[in-house]
């Protein structure tokens, strides 16, 4: 579109390539994957925003399974634990290391919420 001869774009989501509303951030450590009836798995942190957050697993977990995530993140200049229940959203093969499961968080408690909103910016 062009008004007096200067060019606007319009942003559009396209749908199926990437429907992330918030940005993610790259996040590197320890998780613990609880689901529902087994025990704790250990995982590792891939990427995490304030709606959601990808997890790498050693055993796939089904899209559609809730479950609880554990993991530590930077803040002011020490780390805070967040527990988070979330909503699996995918799972893909990544290799070696497992599975590479993204999630989107159901309702995270006011603190976390400060704490991811904090170290995504």
């Amino acid at each position: 579109m062009t008004t007096g001869g200067l060019l606007f774009a319009r942003t559009i989501m396209i749908p199926g390539v990437n429907r992330r509303i918030h940005p993610r951030k790259v996040l590197r450590g320890p998780a613990k994957i609880v689901l529902p009836g087994q025990a704790p798995r250990d995982g590792r942190t891939w990427d995490v925003g304030i709606d959601g957050m990808s997890v790498i697993s050693s055993k796939p977990i089904p899209p559609g399974t809730r479950c609880e995530v554990c993991f530590d993140v930077p803040y002011r200049g020490a780390s805070a634990q967040v527990t988070a229940m979330v909503k699996v959203l995918y799972c893909s093969y990544c290799g070696p290391d497992g599975f590479k499961v993204g999630t989107a968080f159901g309702d995270l408690d006011p603190s976390s919420r400060d704490v991811l909103k904090e170290f995504t910016q």
